[in-house]
């Protein structure tokens, strides 16, 4: 099953990627001419069908980044609509296949609509992000109430500055579109580092409390993760005080705060 996010001028369609970590898969559609973008191709199947039953013509294929489960089904979709990719340049020695560049502040067009790129690097250094009117596709830069890990080709001190210099500097109304659905599991995380007898405590544990965690979380604005995440709020002394070790954080500098965390999170 998909969503369907509806705009007076586009349509957003998402939905999980089944025996997958969580993935979200997401295309564009112009409604006026059913022009469409296909985001990270995961999903063959699903995203045909969605193409199929909303009589959607693919235009473009787009990747957040290059890692294998954003990346599975490009070749796919561009023999079959003979279509293109569009990636961050810094993808030319990590693909196989021809693509066309895209760089930070690009406009992309698609039937009567436009895309925004911007270079969001942390989590990979090809990252980018894309900003359709109010929503932002941030693949594993940023999740609900997180931050992507840096494991695979990462780098911590630039995913810091993407979150600080410029995530946290969108409009409070921006919707997150991210490349994974792991909310509840960055709700425990975030239970489980501060301190229970507080007010902040209580509220995470009513977004905890959800009947069916298979079902696609609900969409999360900038004015959320500015209140809930932890990689948003780690330069602020009153977060520190919600948690439990405090003392490990409080001689650090805003960064170094913010590369603790992301170890805490890796170890949970």
């Amino acid at each position: 099953m998909y969503e369907k996010i509806e705009d007076l001028e586009f349509n957003i369609y998402r939905f999980l990627v089944e025996n997958s970590d969580k993935n979200i898969n997401y295309l564009i559609e112009c409604k006026q001419t059913k022009k469409a973008i296909i985001i990270d191709p995961l999903d063959k199947n699903q995203i045909l069908e969605i193409i199929s039953k909303n009589n959607l013509i693919p235009e473009l294929v787009i990747n957040t980044h290059a890692h294998p489960d954003h990346i599975k089904y490009n070749s796919f979709f561009m023999n079959k609509y003979q279509i293109k990719l569009r990636a961050h340049d810094l993808c030319k020695d990590l693909f196989d296949y021809e693509f066309d560049n895209i760089f930070e502040n690009d406009v992309i067009k698609f039937g009567n609509q436009s895309i925004k790129i911007i270079h969001t690097p942390g989590h990979c250094p090809e990252h980018i992000s894309i900003i359709l009117d109010k929503y932002i596709f941030c693949g594993d830069t940023v999740f609900n109430c997180g931050a992507g890990n840096v494991r695979f080709r990462g780098d911590c001190s630039m995913l810091f500055r993407t979150i600080h210099h410029k995530m946290k500097n969108l409009p409070d109304e921006f919707y997150l579109l991210p490349g994974h659905d792991y909310l509840m599991n960055n709700l425990n995380f975030l239970k489980n580092i501060i301190h229970n007898d507080t007010d902040f405590y209580n509220e995470i544990i009513k977004f905890t409390d959800v009947k069916d965690q298979d079902k696609l979380s609900e969409l999360k604005d900038i004015s959320f993760e500015k209140l809930y995440n932890p990689f948003f709020r780690i330069d602020e002394l009153s977060f520190l005080d919600l948690l439990k070790n405090k003392e490990d954080f409080q001689n650090l500098n805003i960064e170094e705060r913010f590369k603790l965390l992301r170890e805490m999170r890796d170890e949970f």
